[in-house]
């Protein structure tokens, strides 16, 4: 379970980030072919190919890449083993999309990741760092000014694009487009006040413990993570006219699930 803790409203939001493209499609299997922790693409093993042996998890990538060349077809990932047993459960996942920068490709290896390494029946959290993916690097205070100029000056989509383009900055929309990709929701009955942790870091900074400087570094995780989702956030609103809306509760995603239901019915 990949989890994204943010600052939201003097709360600190665990948000669990999963791809949409994913869709667990067998539990409790055994492939002849494939092993735990497997990708496999047309055919293709990770586990058989010359990139198993690479240590960065992006090898991964690069893999499906390389074999979705002629068939760019839906590709499968296989858990790890539940606990005692040689079985293992299999996710369906759509093509990744084209690069766009190094970071949004970590982002992306990082759910694939969380999948292979997923053991069912046994819930693991690991925490979801954007700073640390080098996400806010390019979503810099220059281009975002450069994007506020463009915008007020296109008169239609087209143009758009291509002062976009001229401007070196499409990445900022193609970066919108890309985390459309991913469900975030909050994980309930997980959220903090932030009064309360702020002064719970203090507290304990004079301790230097392992505890300590765990629980100071999540609340600068949720800090930074709030930061750059805000500049997402703010270049939603220059080119789409409203803030950023990719965070939702269960209760808001059943409500929009229903609302839903209830149109195809009429």
């Amino acid at each position: 379970m990949l989890i994204l803790p943010i600052v939201n409203r003097n709360r600190i939001l665990n948000v669990e980030v999963k791809l949409k493209t994913a869709d667990k499609i067998r539990t409790g299997v055994k492939f002849s072919d494939a092993c735990e922790s497997d990708v496999i693409v047309n055919g293709q093993r990770l586990s058989s190919s010359s990139y198993k042996d690479e240590k960065s998890d992006k090898a991964a990538l690069e893999f499906i890449r390389t074999n979705s060349i002629r068939y760019k077809r839906n590709y499968l990932i296989t858990t790890r083993e539940v606990d005692s047993t040689s079985l293992y459960d299999v996710y369906e996942v759509e093509q990744p999309p084209r690069k766009i920068n190094d970071a949004l490709d970590d982002l992306y290896v990082s759910v694939i990741t969380d999948m292979r390494k997923e053991i069912p029946g046994n819930k693991r959290g690991r925490y979801l760092s954007l700073d640390k993916l080098g996400i806010g690097e390019f979503l810099t205070d220059e281009k975002i000014e450069t994007l506020g100029v463009v915008v007020r000056n296109a008169s239609n989509t087209e143009e758009l694009n291509t002062m976009l383009s001229r401007a070196g900055i499409s990445d900022l929309v193609d970066t919108l487009e890309f985390f459309k990709l991913f469900d975030c929701t909050v994980v309930e009955d997980t959220s903090i006040n932030e009064d309360v942790l702020q002064g719970m870091v203090e507290s304990l900074r004079k301790l230097n413990t392992r505890e300590s400087r765990n629980l100071a570094s999540y609340y600068n995780m949720a800090l930074r993570n709030r930061d750059i989702y805000s500049k997402l956030s703010t270049i939603n609103k220059m080119v789409y006219g409203k803030p950023l809306t990719l965070i939702q509760s269960k209760r808001q995603k059943q409500l929009v699930k229903a609302m839903g239901d209830s149109a195809n019915a009429a």
